[in-house]
């Protein structure tokens, strides 16, 4: 059966079964990515651009080099740290694989409620891809790889709270990161931006969709297409960074809000988020009807019960994450 068949064959599959907000969806999606391809290349078979994940090293949670992480069981609360500053946190290919480790990892302890993610209170909070990697791709080994998927797909998947402390520059890629997270807290001389076409290529870590979609077409057509940043404070004037601070005070401040957010019960968080990232990929009605599915689910959770009781008894919650 010819590659081209058989996506046909799975895109059907998945259209039979698909929900409308289930993983099939992004599935959905990427099949037909790949029709569209191989439909190009006049029924080359797609082993010309199979999946190889370009691991540098086996990446463990004990043997982090490119991040640090610290967990405070108290609090809830994990801090990943980038840690390059000989590149100004720019990523490597290695950097991607402890991100992805280490998203993965947290979303499976329950005693992680929030992250902050960060490139620590001084020095920058990623300066994006580290060119040195980005000059050996060609665009067909960058289809082999699936350059970037892996980053995105790990972003995505992250069901906790993840609040970005940005000090210094966020750009390209680290712009990107920082606009998959949920909450953007920075220093007010932060610089943000998509430096991509000063270099002759495009963002490709999501920049194009999610400025648009927090700024709107025109403001986000404005930063892409020139390469120019622009600062924390403005940012925050145009709503995307959700508050600044002086660059001391930034990540304390990231870290009293994770707290705050990992007190309050982690299943309804969990479904809190869902139901807010819904607007990036529905209409108004599918929203409204995938938001109210995703309410009523909170009415069987011990913490809902638990929630009304307290207020009604006029005493704190004691949540129980269940």
């Amino acid at each position: 059966m010819s590659s081209v068949r058989w996506i046909k064959g799975q895109i059907v599959n998945a259209l039979d079964e698909t929900l409308m907000y289930d993983e099939r969806l992004k599935q959905l999606t990427s099949l037909i990515f790949r029709l569209r391809i191989a439909s190009f290349h006049h029924n080359q078979d797609l082993t010309e651009f199979p999946r190889q994940r370009t691991f540098q090293r086996h990446v463990t949670m004990e043997n982090l080099q490119d991040i640090k992480l610290s967990t405070a069981s108290d609090t809830g609360v994990a801090l990943i740290q980038f840690n390059r500053p000989a590149k100004r946190n720019a990523f490597s290919q290695n950097t991607i694989n402890e991100i992805v480790t280490t998203l993965d990892h947290l979303d499976s302890v329950d005693t992680v409620r929030a992250v902050v993610l960060t490139g620590g209170p001084e020095g920058h909070f990623c300066a994006g891809m580290d060119l040195n990697e980005l000059v050996e791709l060609s665009t067909s080994k960058a289809h082999k790889i699936e350059f970037l998927k892996d980053l995105t797909d790990a972003l995505a998947r992250f069901s906790k709270p993840l609040v970005a402390a940005v000090v210094g520059f966020a750009l390209g890629g680290g712009f990107e990161i920082a606009l998959a997270c949920d909450i953007i807290y920075a220093a007010e001389d932060a610089m943000f931006g998509l430096p991509e076409v000063k270099i002759g290529t495009i963002p490709g870590a999501g920049g194009t969709q999610r400025l648009a979609r927090a700024l709107g077409k025109h403001k986000a057509m404005e930063f892409v297409l020139t390469g120019e940043p622009a600062s924390g404070a403005e940012f925050e004037r145009l709503g995307l960074v959700t508050k600044v601070f002086p660059k001391s005070d930034v990540v304390q401040a990231a870290t009293s809000l994770a707290e705050k957010i990992a007190r309050l019960s982690a299943p309804v968080i969990e479904t809190a988020k869902k139901a807010v990232l819904t607007v990036e990929n529905s209409t108004l009605d599918a929203g409204m009807t995938h938001e109210k599915a995703l309410y009523y689910s909170t009415f069987g959770l011990d913490d809902f019960k638990e929630g009304i009781q307290s207020f009604l008894q006029k005493r704190q919650p004691s949540f129980k994450h269940s």
